[in-house]
């Protein structure tokens, strides 16, 4: 099964946040992304959700 890879503006939807907030996110230590050029960057959603359950067990 292909991954289904999605913009930051993409993932900020699907969370229901900013884009501004999933940016911000993005520049977080240990945030899955896929850097496909200088200025294309994607994320993998269930590696997203990995490590948001990650992120909130180390609360």
């Amino acid at each position: 099964m292909a991954e289904k890879l999605l913009t930051i503006p993409q993932l900020a939807e699907r969370l229901q946040i900013s884009e501004r907030k999933a940016y911000e996110l993005r520049h977080r230590k240990g945030f899955p992304y896929r850097k496909l050029g200088p200025r294309q960057i994607r994320v993998v959603w269930e590696e997203v959700q990995a490590w948001m359950c990650q992120e909130a067990s180390n609360e």
